[in-house]
């Protein structure tokens, strides 16, 4: 009876130290970051049985739409638009997954709005003490330096300012320390505050090959 009970016991102690197999199969996007509500997000996988039925799962939910076939190799290949944020003002990390029988491997990817401001909105432009915020600055390289020019009525830059490093997977900084918002005195008139990741001043438009976000001010009247 004791040896019986030994046997056991060892087999168990065995059994518990022999791991389960893993899955194989494993997925990726083709970035790490995506702007809010703007393009697709490309999925690719391998390591899964061949030629059987899968779904797809953002945030542990099943995706509309998100369901195929693995290929006769194990692959999976497709691409969804990019979800779009509830809030302007945040980045969101989803969990994407795909569950094939017992393969479901998960990666992440995040959704970043794109935009830069200031607050508070208003005041007397000499005197007025603002936070800067950006988001969406890493979409194209990572972890940039984030600079604001401010440009004149006239079109001419006036003066450029670091406001520091883009921070996190999508490159946000989510606010500075107060400043002034214009660190000179700034003449009446439509000005321009231009942020992007150039050290120089080149004006933001359409077809531009940066990044940028521009934000209008117009001083109608001068404080004493």
């Amino acid at each position: 009876m004791n040896a019986r009970l030994t046997a056991l016991t060892s087999a168990l102690t065995l059994a518990a130290a022999i791991p389960a197999a893993a899955s194989a199969a494993q997925i990726q996007t083709d970035r790490s970051c995506y702007q809010n509500n703007t393009g697709t997000v490309a999925v690719t996988g391998n390591g899964f049985d061949p030629n059987q039925p899968y779904q797809v799962t953002l945030d542990g939910k099943p995706l509309p739409n998100g369901t195929g076939t693995t290929d006769a190799a194990g692959g999976v290949a497709g691409s969804f638009p990019t979800p779009e944020l509830d809030g302007a003002n945040s980045v969101h990390a989803y969990a994407l997954g795909i569950v094939e029988g017992a393969n479901a491997p998960t990666t992440n990817f995040s959704v970043t709005p794109f935009f830069a401001d200031f607050t508070p909105g208003s005041g007397n432009p000499k005197t007025l003490h603002v936070r800067f915020k950006v988001f969406g600055f890493g979409l194209v390289d990572a972890n940039p330096l984030v600079y604001l020019h401010y440009v004149r009525p006239n079109g001419k830059v006036k003066r450029t300012i670091k406001l520091g490093r883009a921070q996190g997977v999508c490159g946000q900084i989510k606010r500075t320390a107060r400043k002034k918002l214009f660190p000179f005195n700034a003449e009446r008139g439509h000005w321009k505050l231009q942020f992007d990741t150039n050290k120089g001043y080149r004006k933001g438009q359409a077809g531009s090959n940066f990044l940028f976000y521009t934000v209008g001010v117009t001083i109608k009247r001068l404080f004493g």
